[in-house]
């Protein structure tokens, strides 16, 4: 893909981080997976190919104007377990009133984020976006593994278990099953958010009663034919177009903080889907969670 002469994120870029509507950072960080590594590579490609995307959403919402300030990639180093903290620290500096973007890594980034999320919006609501709870307490050969990454996010973040809801679910061990009967999240699974996109949306938005909402997006939510360049493609997942409907019902009833979206892993992808699906992402959250300045 030719991207001479095109701006990284339509042009929208280059805003003082105190001045900033949206702020964006990159956690090219893949320590964590277990099966297909790739996804360190993801914050470098969707920032190149954001260059294509127009500032404009599909329903016609024009970005024009929305300030955005990218700081950059953010070194979790060779292990999240200790490098969450110096990613964390960063994040929690951002200004309150700016919508927090990150582009991992591997899922376990988002451990790193949350920290920061919570520490900016008290009372912080999480809807983990994904495939697979993340949510066993050992998993794969370790405890600081994607298997594990939303038990560990909420734990170092000091958030209740019921504070998170997973949308999307399909490939479950045991062990999480029971925690999140016992535990009392709410999940939505792939087949019934695929049923009714826009119901399921709602669903999310009654739970969040009024608390910020950080919506952690894991791109294997999709189905593989959607995005195939991802660590665990899961067969039977929604499309590009249930997934955009999801949220959109979503934002109207939510009061949406930050977005972060994981698991791209350009290597095994093929002619940048997973990537661009990200991205498409991105800019129609955007679209939905930024109010402009008067």
């Amino acid at each position: 893909m030719d991207l001479s002469g095109l701006l990284p994120w339509a042009g929208l870029a280059g805003a003082s981080l105190e001045g900033a509507d949206v702020v964006v950072a990159g956690i090219p960080y893949d320590g964590s997976a277990t099966y297909r590594k790739g996804a360190a590579e993801a914050p470098g490609r969707i920032r190149a190919l954001s260059a294509v995307v127009p500032p404009v959403t599909e329903d016609g919402r024009q970005l024009l104007g929305m300030a955005v300030h990218d700081l950059g990639d953010l070194d979790a180093g060779p292990e999240i377990e200790t490098g969450w903290r110096n990613v964390a620290d960063r994040l929690a500096a951002v200004p309150p009133g700016a919508l927090l973007t990150v582009m991992g890594g591997d899922h376990c980034s988002t451990i790193a984020v949350l920290s920061a999320q919570v520490r900016r919006f008290p009372g912080l609501r999480v809807l983990w976006v994904d495939a697979h709870p993340d949510l066993c307490n050992f998993s794969r050969g370790g405890a600081w593994t994607c298997g594990c990454a939303l038990r560990r996010a909420l734990e170092v973040a000091g958030l209740p278990p019921q504070a998170a809801a997973v949308a999307g679910g399909r490939d479950y061990d045991p062990e999480e099953l029971d925690f999140i009967r016992e535990q009392g999240l709410l999940l939505i699974s792939a087949a019934e958010l695929a049923a009714d996109p826009p119901g399921a949306g709602r669903r999310v938005a009654e739970w969040t009663a009024g608390h910020p909402l950080h919506v952690s997006f894991d791109i294997d939510f999709l189905d593989p034919a959607a995005a195939p360049g991802t660590e665990i493609p899961s067969p039977g997942g929604p499309s590009t177009r249930q997934a955009l409907d999801f949220l959109a019902a979503l934002a109207g009833g939510s009061r949406l903080v930050g977005l972060d979206v994981t698991e791209v892993a350009p290597p095994v992808d093929q002619n940048d889907i997973s990537s661009l699906a990200a991205l498409k992402v991105i800019f129609e959250f955007w679209g939905r969670a930024w109010k402009p300045r008067t």
